[in-house]
Formats: C-alpha cells, sequence, structure tokens
C-alpha cells in the first residue's frame, strides 16, 4: 500500500491529493502546512494526520511516499531531508533554483533504493504518448526540429498560486516556473539534449518578471528547437498549448487545449491493429481536466511505480536537466548571445 504525506496544502496539493485519493492501492495518510488552520480542514477531508511542521511529518512511520508541493525555494531543503527518512518522493518543478542544490540532490540520490519522480505531466497526456508511439515505430526517422508553443494567463496566478509565483528568488516566473515542462517535452519527445540556447524576453514591470519569451536551442546531433511562452494572455483566457516535429520522413502537430492531434508521415500511420493511414487526429482531455488529464496519470504511474518496483518514467536527472536548461537561457537574457547548457557542473 502507498501511504502518501502530502508537503504544501495549495492549490496543486490539493489537486495531488484529490487524484491519490481515487487509485487503488494509495491513500493520503499525512498532510503539512505551515497554515495550521489550513492543515487540519486538508486531514479532516480526506483521513489524514496534520502537522505544521515537515520534519514531524518525515518521522510518521505510517508515511512511505512523501509529495513536496511547497513554493520552489524549499524543494531541496525538503527533498534532502525526504532522502534521509528513505521515503519514496515527488518532487514538483522546477526540482531546485541552484547548481549546488541540484548536484547535491544528485549525490543524495546515488544509490538511493526508493523512487524518486518529478511532476512534468506533458509526458503522460494521451497526445504525448501517442506521438512518441509514432517516434518510436519511426514515422518521423530523424528528428530535426521541435516547436514548442505554451501561452496562458499569469494574471491571477498570485490568488490560485501564491505571490511567490512572480518572485524568480523563489523560482516563480515564466521561465523557471513554467518552461521547464517544455523543455522536459522537448529532451523526451526529441531523445536529444539540449546543448546551447540564445533568448529574448519581454519584461513586465510591475510584477518584474519575463512574462513572454522565446528561445532558440541547438540540441545534440544537429537538430534544433524553438520554445516560446507567454504567461500573459487576457484573463481567463483558454490556454494554448502546440507541439511540433518534423523529421526526415514525417511530421507531428499537437494542438492539444484544441483537442486536435495531426500526424503525416511517409511511412504510414497505424489508426489501428494492421490498419494503416496518411494522418490520424485524436482528441485529449487536459493535464488538470475534471477527466483527470496528464497529472492523474502521472500519479497513477508513480503509483504502480512503487508497488510494482518499476523505474520511473521521469526521474530526478530529468528535473535537473530541466532546471538547468533554464539557467542557461536566464543567463543567455543578460548576455545577449548564445549559451551552452551545462549540466552537473
Amino acid at each position: 500500500m502507498v501511504h502518501v504525506g502530502i508537503i504544501g496544502l495549495g492549490w496543486m496539493g490539493e489537486l495531488h491529493a484529490h487524484y491519490l485519493s481515487q487509485i487503488d492501492g494509495c491513500k493520503v495518510v499525512a498532510c503539512c502546512d505551515t497554515d495550521a488552520k489550513r492543515a487540519a480542514e486538508f486531514a479532516k477531508k480526506y483521513g489524514a494526520t496534520p502537522y505544521t511542521k515537515y520534519k514531524d511529518l518525515l518521522l510518521d512511520q505510517d508515511v512511505n511516499t512523501v509529495y513536496i508541493v511547497t513554493p520552489q525555494k524549499y524543494h531541496y531543503e525538503i527533498a534532502m531531508a525526504t532522502m534521509q527518512a528513505q521515503k519514496h518522493m515527488m518532487c514538483e518543478k522546477p526540482l531546485a533554483l541552484t547548481a549546488e542544490e541540484i548536484n547535491g540532490l544528485r549525490k543524495q540520490a546515488i544509490g538511493y533504493t526508493k523512487k524518486i519522480t518529478i511532476n512534468f505531466p506533458q509526458r503522460f497526456s494521451i497526445a504525448t504518448q501517442e506521438a512518441m508511439e509514432e517516434i518510436n515505430n519511426g514515422a518521423l526517422g530523424d528528428i530535426q526540429f521541435m516547436r514548442c508553443n505554451f501561452r496562458f494567463s499569469m494574471k491571477k496566478h498570485a490568488q490560485t498560486h501564491g505571490a511567490w509565483i512572480f518572485d524568480k528568488t523563489q523560482g516563480g516566473g515564466l521561465i523557471l516556473e513554467s518552461s521547464v515542462h517544455m523543455w522536459d517535452a522537448v529532451r523526451y519527445m526529441t531523445g536529444r539534449e539540449v546543448e546551447s540556447v540564445c533568448a529574448v524576453a519581454h519584461n513586465n514591470e510591475k510584477a518584474n518578471f519575463e512574462d513572454n519569451f522565446v528561445c532558440i536551442a541547438n540540441l545534440q546531433g544537429g537538430a534544433i528547437a524553438c520554445v516560446d511562452m507567454s504567461g500573459w494572455l487576457p484573463e481567463n483566457a483558454a490556454t494554448d498549448k502546440r507541439f511540433e516535429l518534423i523529421g526526415s520522413k514525417g511530421s507531428i502537430y499537437l494542438d492539444e487545449h484544441r483537442h486536435y492531434m495531426a500526424i503525416q508521415s511517409e511511412q504510414k500511420v497505424q489508426n489501428n491493429p494492421g490498419m494503416y493511414t496518411d494522418g490520424l487526429t485524436y482528441k485529449d482531455s487536459l493535464w488538470h481536466s475534471s477527466v483527470a488529464g496528464g497529472v492523474m496519470r502521472f500519479n497513477e504511474n508513480f503509483v504502480r511505480c512503487i508497488l510494482k518496483d518499476i523505474v520511473p518514467l521521469i526521474r530526478l536527472e530529468d528535473g535537473a536537466r530541466a532546471s538547468e536548461i533554464t539557467w542557461s537561457i536566464t543567463k543567455s537574457l543578460k548576455s545577449g548571445r548564445m549559451e551552452k547548457v551545462i549540466y552537473g557542473q
């Protein structure tokens, strides 16, 4: 049985608890927040033990799995303590804020026998999973280009997520807090590492963070990628998230938030067992939708990995590398030049 203790009971902590409580073989048994009232209300809702100090939760012998859902500036401290307590661990992204922290977690994870994962739900989008099946089957051939567009409204995020979401010193901002999703998607879907980046951005003067940016990246093997993001769509605007991959044999276009996916390939695409066509469309649900989407499937996968002793699809190193890419983007914004992405130094 997977017994989860959730540290950080904001919007995302509540979301994880909602999904975890629906998974067979899993139960939320403890929760922690510095707001004692919130912890008590949360505990009553899920039948869990409330705590106001994460170290007390880690001492709870009934907890074998910890979910770290706090603002990013606390990730390193809590993650280190969780590994020292020998618990399975899910940490929200970005994993940590400095190279020293990232490398400290890498070192601590050497030989670690418990499961560790980072929340990148894009990998568990049905559209992504369908696309990866075709990529792995060779429908695209050699991938040469990937484009990611991710646009949404952060204008109410202070109310829903907390004001830290705009504070870059706490891991907030569009690049540090959000673009890690896209860089993990680039690494996962192309199967290539990001080697260097060059970026431009628009700075939000009121909030003092980059609310729009575009980044061009060189990937291993000569491939390239382009990621453009906006966090400043009008209030209540629909999220816009699209991907395009082009290879030597074919291309894939995903328009997830319009529930559309299209694949074309010279190799033909399987639309039913043994049946192939030139194109394919597929409906998908969103990350956090009422029918669960990628976050629900992410949690189902992690629980299964713990119960079945399977290596998670997303590991600590994936979280580390996504963070390291964003630091090079920030460096490029300051230098105005292409900057090398440095991993593990």
